[in-house]
């Protein structure tokens, strides 16, 4: 064992014994004969759908739990009162895991609850289907069925009814017990009919610790001990709203509450000061968009609660009346919290807010029709923000985190379309993707945009009035945004909203528009195909696709008028002067690429250097995305990204500094490590330097905006990775003061400060910053420092630290939160090739490679085999490689094995490809260019 990892956890081992440390445990040209040929939907497997004979009208659920005590057993009763609407001999609900103890069938007669049956229970396991055998014909009418059952609370999933604990002040464990049903796991908390379109209202009653609270959908109507235990009270919930049975929710806990204005916020009581942000946000978003849809939500239902669950990742999800976060989507301490948390909470819970309308009020029919609820709230959760908090523009970066980030997976043969039909809960769970999200909600936008804000939210309102506490289909949004539109121009005249929308919602993938200029007649022909990042397939399908333009005579970019291409492909005749460039796609308001013919690349190129500001910044990072992804499918010269990126030299703006950084970290990868990497460095030198020096790297200016922090990140990250020599001695120095006077740097730049003043961390400093780690309760916190630990380039420290993930040989128990095991080995090959080479060296031990494989199972010890071999650029790091899998032998599987020698064989290909040697060539060049 090394020196230093015997003194580092020495250190820590003492300041165990010295109680100083605290340990929590550890998603134009219109054809009117065109016709959209759509191929049909996948065939699925109907036999996990619930037959049709009887529907649920009401659930009276009673749960007794001493999660107090740890215990993951719980009883429940479930009263299913439902209707039979063809005559059936059984009754059939869905079920998962839990064990039926009784079942007493009663026949509704006069509001008198008769007996006429106990019915044996029948379970498919693999269907999970619960099924009632009647020993008669049960007519059309009102029935009552109670279940007695018993479940547990999971354990490692966080998904049905599940435990999660947190450490108290005096370094106790606490455990509670919270609810996740979507999409399908309702049926893990009690038997039920657990489709989205069988709704029903609920009662719902929990007996638990009476140190304990719970919480539900509804406000409490009663609270009373028991008389069997006074030790325990019952809760008692008022009757919900109907609903479906996946946004019923309840957690079990300890916790603290909070209200602000008509709010109320939950949390453990450490963590309860955290919640301020969240409220205050939670007000905000829920108002406007109380406006924006001219509905209230307060129509329907009395409270909106929002819960912070321990251990629980940063996901959220939308229960009617109690939505519930994981920690770090919800909490905000602006001590140690940077920007980017407090964003990402604005973000969330406006997502989850326009969930309250678009999923809870209106619920898709079934999954297939998923993206009516996560496209609507991926969309409102940026335009929600945007609207509680105009001054942060949001909505900017819709267009990197939503748009352009469906862009790229939504580019591969294997993309779905946004309908998709499923039937299994494994299918059904997937998909809930970037199609469902991001996607869908890009193509949403797109089509407000196309429509006309106000027309579009008169649409909304139809369709969600017309299907209020109901289900729907795409067609009923398509029916109410047409009738918004009518006698309006809004699209092509022969076509309908539906026609126009399933040119989208029912096509795999997305088009390039290809725009090709006739200099001379100033004509335009206009092409579309599908765009394929990794191959050519022909493809018939025509997107209706809407576009604008603007060019260098009138570079208007407001999105004020539309254009329609409704066939393959179409001449059109503008007036753009050959010498002028032009652009379509205003700020990138539609879902899909663009391509140009070289000469008009080159006039927009040389605009981007010269007059950057000419361009809108939305269409600058449009122009950056669009070509670099186009380079690297083969339909663009890589030599056009490679100019175009210089462009950056004189842009203060972050979304082209975005668009670009993909494609520098793109060719860092490839380049680390070679021949040609200190050609790049010197490239990037040069488009970062004048921005650099206006920053600091250290300090923060309380007025600088959202989009500045960001960029001061992006560019200071760049300047520390490529050996800015002020830049790592300034974040050192920061480093080495917070932790000498033990305290925290600006957490707005603690990120970029962490991460590089632990270059040359000692190893006091080391342990400090992980003891730091262990004593924060703020999970964010927790996940920046276990990131900054892993920059260490210092192999005796990282291989401490990649220790402490599997908590192995060292006589003290090493307390993560599951997930955050993980994050340690992410963090460690994420930061450097130092930090790849002390993992290569880590598992260069059969023993330790066995114990990560049982601490943290195959999956992972595969995806780590994964990340070593995408980071592997040359021969000497191709033999460190092979010397791993010689020593794991048959714990790495042959096909894991195959797959990351072919993935380095693929970086070495690379090379000498056509776009690796455009790349060699311009770097080899570059530095006379800029000197001439």
């Amino acid at each position: 064992m090394a020196l230093f990892k015997v003194a580092f956890f020495s250190a820590v081992a003492l300041a165990l014994v010295a109680g100083e440390l605290r340990f929590p445990l550890g998603k134009t040209g219109v054809d009117a004969d065109v016709k959209q040929t759509i191929a049909p939907l996948q065939e699925v497997d109907e036999s996990y759908r619930l037959p049709s004979d009887s529907v649920p009208t009401h659930y009276t659920i009673h749960l007794r739990t001493t999660v107090h005590e740890g215990d993951r057993p719980f009883q429940g009763s479930v009263e299913i009162h439902l209707n039979v609407v063809n005559p059936t001999d059984k009754i059939v609900v869905n079920n998962r895991e839990l064990v039926i103890t009784s079942a007493v069938l009663y026949r509704v007669q006069d509001e008198v609850l008769v007996e006429i049956d106990r019915p044996v229970p029948e379970n498919d396991e693999t269907r999970q289907l619960l099924t009632f055998q009647c020993a008669m014909q049960l007519g059309v009418g009102a029935y009552v069925l109670k279940v007695e059952y018993n479940g547990n609370l999971q354990r490692d999933s966080s998904s049905g009814f599940f435990r999660k604990y947190y450490r108290d002040e005096n370094n106790r464990d606490r455990y509670l017990a919270s609810t996740q049903f979507e999409p399908t796991r309702a049926r893990m908390a009690f038997p039920c009919y657990d489709e989205p379109t069988l709704k029903a209202t609920f009662t719902v009653s929990i007996t638990h610790h009476k140190t304990y609270n719970a919480v539900s959908n509804m406000p409490v109507e009663a609270l009373v001990e028991t008389l069997e235990d006074p030790e325990f009270v019952t809760t008692t919930f008022e009757k919900s709203q109907i609903m479906s049975t996946y946004l019923l929710a309840f957690v079990v806990s300890d916790f603290e509450t909070r209200t602000y204005g008509m709010q109320l916020i939950h949390a453990r009581p450490n963590a309860i000061e955290e919640t301020a942000f969240a409220l205050e946000a939670g007000e905000k978003t829920l108002l406007e968009l109380n406006l924006y849809t001219d509905i209230s939500y307060y129509n329907y239902m009395p409270k909106l609660a929002q819960i912070a669950i321990p251990d629980w990742g940063s996901g959220a999800m939308e229960n009617w009346g109690l939505v519930t976060y994981g920690e770090p989507a919800l909490l905000f301490n602006p001590e140690v919290n940077t920007y980017r948390t407090k964003k990402g909470i604005a973000t969330v819970i406006a997502h989850e807010y326009a969930h309250q309308w678009f999923g809870n009020l209106v619920t898709t029919d079934w999954w297939k029709y998923i993206w009516l609820n996560e496209g609507f709230a991926t969309l409102y959760g940026y335009y929600g923000a945007h609207l509680a908090y105009p001054e942060e523009e949001y909505m900017d970066l819709f267009q990197l985190d939503v748009l352009q980030l469906a862009l790229g997976p939504d580019s591969t043969e294997a993309t779905r379309p946004m309908n998709w039909n499923a039937a299994t809960p494994s299918e059904i769970s997937g998909l809930f993707d970037r199609v469902a999200y991001e996607k869908s909600g890009s193509v949403l936008n797109m089509f407000r945009t196309v429509l006309g804000d106000a027309n579009w939210r008169a649409g909304l309102k139809t369709y969600l009035l017309s299907r209020q506490l109901a289900a729907a289909t795409d067609d009923d949004l398509y029916t109410a945004l047409q009738s918004a539109i009518s006698g309006k121009r809004m699209i092509p005249d022969t076509m309908t909203v539906k026609e126009v929308m399933e040119s989208w919602t029912n096509a795999a993938g997305y088009p390039v528009l290809n725009v090709r200029r006739n200099y001379q007649s100033k004509e335009l022909i206009l092409s579309q195909d599908r765009f394929l990042a990794d191959k050519k397939l022909p493809s018939d399908h025509v997107w209706y696709i809407p576009y604008n333009l603007a060019d260098q005579r009138d570079p208007n970019f407001e999105l004020n008028h539309f254009l329609w291409l409704t066939t393959k492909a179409a001449k059109v005749l503008v007036g753009t002067e050959p010498e002028h460039w032009l652009i379509f796609n205003r700020q990138q308001f539609g879902y899909y690429r663009v391509n140009y013919d070289s000469r008009n690349w080159e006039m927009l190129t040389e605009t981007m250097v010269r007059t950057p500001e000419a361009i809108h910044h939305y269409n600058r990072a449009q122009l950056i995305d669009d070509a670099f992804n186009l380079a690297k499918a083969d339909l663009l010269d890589f030599g056009v990204v490679l100019r175009l990126l210089t462009s950056l030299t004189n842009d203060h703006d972050y979304l082209p500094w975005a668009a670009g950084n993909n494609a520098l970290n793109y060719l860092y990868n490839k380049l680390r490590g070679t021949e040609h990497y200190e050609g790049f460095v010197y490239y990037v030198h040069t488009l970062i330097g004048n921005i650099y020096t206006s920053l600091s790297v250290v300090t923060v200016d309380e007025q600088e905006t959202l989009k500045q922090r960001y960029l001061k990140q992006l560019i200071s990250t760049w300047a520390c990775r490529i050996g800015y020599s002020e830049c790592l001695d300034k974040t050192h120095e920061a480093f080495s003061a917070a932790v000498r006077d033990n305290t925290k740097v600006h957490p707005d730049v603690a990120t970029v400060v962490y991460c590089y003043g632990m270059h040359r961390a000692t190893d006091e400093e080391f342990v400090a910053m992980y003891k730091r780690m262990f004593n924060s309760q703020n999970s964010a916190e927790r996940t920046l420092l276990i990131d900054a630990l892993g920059c260490s380039q210092s192999m005796d420290q990282l291989d401490a630290f990649l220790t402490t993930s599997i908590g192995a040989g060292v006589g003290i128990e090493v307390n993560y939160f599951e997930a955050e095991r993980t994050r340690v080995l992410q963090a460690v090959y994420s930061a450097s090739r130092t930090g790849v080479d002390a993992l290569i060296k880590f598992l260069d031990d059969w023993d330790i490679a066995d114990d990560l494989i049982y601490y943290l199972e195959q999956p992972v010890f595969n995806s780590v085999i994964a990340a070593i071999a995408a980071r592997t650029n040359t021969e000497q790091e191709l033999n460190q490689l092979k010397q791993l899998f010689a020593t794991v032998g048959e714990m790495a599987p042959e096909n894991v094995v195959s797959a990351a020698l072919e993935t380095v064989q693929s970086n070495f290909d690379w090379h000498s490809s056509l776009e690796g040697v455009i790349v060699a060539e311009f770097l080899e060049k570059y530095a006379g260019w800029v000197e001439a």
